[in-house]
């Protein structure tokens, strides 16, 4: 599978494109299930601290990204499926490419995301709202374009509404939502569809105002001139696991290759190294 020019472009100009997938529903029903089966009482388990990324699915280390699913069989079956490999070779012009990390957020009732940017050099992310997400649940908003220059602008327009409207610049209290801008989008879409986006759309998202928790698994490839590692995947993935993948699959773990961690993941690294790892769920 390949993206037409059509979506192309639309990539290109806005930002963001909307596509089906490109695997069969089965395996979204396999990642609400292991879901499903990994939920625990948010009482329990290591603290999230003030990353807010886990609910049901608590981190495996206190104050963690990484919960026990984020990359598991039921989600890298699908984050390394031979079509999501193809299309981000086109995307990023480039057969050899890396699996940097994925990961799980789960945006928890009367939680809500807040206006920014993601750092580095512009990469494409791979969402999967496996849950699905509308505006009732805290889809993601997006600021279409707004990838293609600097976001300078975006944020002091938002940082004024915050205080013309008395909402403090703050995500950390429950039933706290960003304030709507005039040329925002809700992006709502079904388990059974994908967004790619641009790392430098200004984006947010809605409070979930449900009483579920909202899943979104996203996932980002890099192209090998990009030195920007995060994981020697070896060292995480149990051997069950990595002997269920196929060869093409194991490539762009490159599970046989030297390459050096970026400095910035050294001190999770340290911290987590043996402490969190991904298996068969």
């Amino acid at each position: 599978m390949k993206f037409s020019e059509e979506q192309l472009e639309q990539y290109r100009t806005y930002g963001y494109v909307i596509f089906d997938c490109p695997f069969p529903e089965s395996l979204t029903e396999a990642c609400m299930a292991a879901v499903e089966k990994a939920a625990q009482d948010p009482s329990e388990g290591p603290a999230d601290g003030s990353k807010r990324n886990h609910f049901y699915l608590r981190p495996q280390v206190e104050d963690s990204y990484w919960c026990a699913l984020d990359h598991s069989l039921p989600f890298m079956q699908i984050i390394l499926h031979p079509e999501i490999i193809e299309l981000a070779r086109q995307l990023n012009e480039d057969r050899d490419i890396y699996l940097r990390n994925g990961g799980i957020n789960e945006q928890a009732p009367n939680r809500s995301v807040g206006w920014h940017i993601d750092g580095g050099p512009g990469w494409a992310e791979f969402m999967h709202y496996f849950s699905g997400a509308s505006r009732a649940n805290g889809c993601l908003r997006i600021v279409p374009g707004s990838h293609s220059g600097p976001p300078t602008s975006l944020q002091e327009t938002a940082a004024h509404l915050r205080e013309k409207r008395g909402i403090p610049g703050s995500q950390a209290d429950d039933g706290w939502e960003d304030v709507a801008l005039d040329d925002e989008i809700s992006l709502e879409v079904e388990p059974h569809q994908l967004i790619v986006r641009h790392a430098k759309l200004f984006h947010s998202t809605w409070l979930n105002r449900t009483s579920d928790c909202r899943y979104l698994s996203h996932w980002l490839f890099h192209p090998h001139a990009i030195d920007n590692h995060r994981f020697t995947w070896g060292d995480y993935l149990m051997p069950e696991l990595l002997n269920s993948l196929s060869p093409e699959q194991r490539e762009v773990l490159w599970l046989d290759r030297e390459f050096d961690i970026d400095p910035s993941y050294n001190r999770e690294r340290s911290r987590e190294l043996g402490r969190v790892q991904w298996g068969i769920v």
